[in-house]
């Protein structure tokens, strides 16, 4: 329950964020290049992404070092205080700065809880382990924008950093008074060349995803910081085979199974990401559907998905687990490829089925992901691999958004080219002329049943 709930408030806090950031906007008095830009180009969201993202290699030597029961309690500790903190923020570098270590503390839950997950469950029922563990964070994208959307709708901003303390609190208590204690060891050598290199391509890859969009794919910076993740990245891999305890263990790619996993778990991320920011989008702007509105029609898929979870972890426990996953790639490539023709003819119960049957995609290919890409390995090195896949699992949503958002915008530019080709000027009636150098006042019958407009042309000699 500790570890479900743990999982939970680390993504709720996440889609609750995306929700109010218009209203913090407002209360805050600053504009939408302030709220998401301090300083140098640290956003509201991005800093949370990018701490997230640093800390997460880290936690399997945090958890060797300090226990990794004492370190979920630690990180249980940081994140709920930094929330509250958020909360009662004024000003928008306190809120970034307290996203940071937000992010930071969130980023060690996942991966941690995942180590105390394995440690409970046997090899046997690494399923039906792992798909426990992973409803905390269907649970948190399931409720994330409803309660989001009735936040930004009702309430103030403040208060979404306050949903998470029943939650928060009760996975701390039950981690302290009943969780085991974990072993520890003691003088473990730290990767620091291992760290600092892959730090360095995670920041520059974090940024160039998030400001990508915004700044255009071929600028100088977004080049500029795609070159420094590939030249970090280069030298990561350079240097981790050599050291004596690497952050990142890079021989257990020598198991096809865990090479194949975290290619999946890039897939899962964009799976679970790029769903719901397109039909969110699609509901709000073209249907003209309320927050909440298209929350509820994306809630009966999040919904089964989390029920189905656990029951296809279980199953993938007594059969092959590949054929759970085939189904449920089956289903999602289907019922996405009915969206391919969605328009506005299509009504809104039938983008609630359409939607449902992904959730039963997700749901029957996710959970079984860790134990297939963990099953080669032995139980030392497959706990510390699970960080890999879930660095994976938030890199691929954060790249799919990225793509996504910048198809949107070219397919958008074109088709406002295509329409602008196919408009012309309506019959020109008798003109009126103030002056020979002046303005030309020329009035236009436009569609039929519709007033008579005017347009003011300007000569080309005139002196304004």
């Amino acid at each position: 329950m500790s570890i479900v709930l743990g999982g939970y408030i680390s993504v709720l806090t996440s889609h609750i964020m995306n929700m109010v950031l218009p209203k913090m906007m407002n209360d805050l008095g600053t504009d939408v290049i302030t709220i998401r830009w301090v300083v140098t180009v640290r956003w509201v969201v991005t800093a949370y992404m990018i701490a997230n993202a640093v800390v997460m290699p880290l936690s399997a030597w945090l958890a060797r070092t300090l226990g990794a029961r004492d370190l979920y309690i630690g990180c249980l500790c940081v994140f709920i205080g930094s929330t509250v903190a958020c909360g009662m923020a004024t000003s928008v570098p306190m809120i970034v700065t307290f996203r940071v270590i937000q992010g930071a503390s969130g980023g060690l839950i996942m991966p941690v809880s995942m180590l105390l997950m394995l440690d409970l469950y046997p090899a046997e029922k690494r399923g039906l382990g792992t798909s426990i563990w992973s409803m905390g964070a269907s649970g948190g994208s399931l409720t994330g924008i409803p309660l989001g959307g009735f936040v930004a709708e009702h309430l103030s901003w403040r208060a979404a950093f306050y949903l998470i303390l029943p939650a928060g609190i009760i996975a701390l208590l039950i981690a302290c008074f009943i969780m085991r204690k974990s072993p520890r060891e003691r003088g473990v050598p730290f990767d620091w060349w291992g760290v600092l290199t892959l730090s360095t391509a995670m920041v520059a890859l974090m940024l160039a995803l998030s400001n990508g969009q915004r700044d255009g794919w071929d600028s100088t910076p977004i080049v500029s910081l795609l070159l420094i993740f590939a030249l970090a990245l280069g030298a990561f891999l350079l240097v981790e085979p050599h050291a004596k305890t690497p952050v990142v263990d890079l021989r257990a790619f020598r198991s096809s199974q865990y090479a194949i996993g975290i290619g999946l778990c890039f897939i899962a991320g964009a799976m679970f990401n790029g769903g719901p920011f397109l039909l969110s989008l699609f509901l709000q702007r073209m249907y003209d559907f309320s927050v909440q509105d298209a929350a509820m029609i994306m809630f009966p898929s999040s919904a089964f998905l989390v029920l189905l979870t656990p029951i296809s972890g279980w199953a993938s426990d007594r059969i092959d687990a590949r054929y759970l996953m085939t189904l449920g790639y089956l289903f999602y490539a289907v019922f996405g490829l009915y969206m391919m023709f969605a328009d506005l003819r299509l009504s809104a119960f039938a983008l609630l089925i359409i939607y449902f049957g992904r959730g039963l995609g997700l749901g029957l290919s996710y959970a079984v992901i860790y134990p297939i890409a963990i099953s080669g390995l032995e139980p030392a090195r497959g706990k510390a691999a699970t960080t890999l896949l879930n660095l994976c699992l938030t890199l691929g949503g954060a790249l799919n958004v990225s793509m996504l958002a910048a198809l949107l915008e070219q397919r958008q530019q074109v088709r406002y080219a295509l329409l602008a080709e196919t408009q012309s000027l309506s019959r020109v009636e008798r003109p009126y002329t103030t002056g020979q150098r002046g303005a030309k006042w020329i009035p236009v019958r436009a569609r039929r049943r519709s007033p008579r407009v005017c347009t003011l042309r300007i000569s080309s000699h005139s002196s304004t």
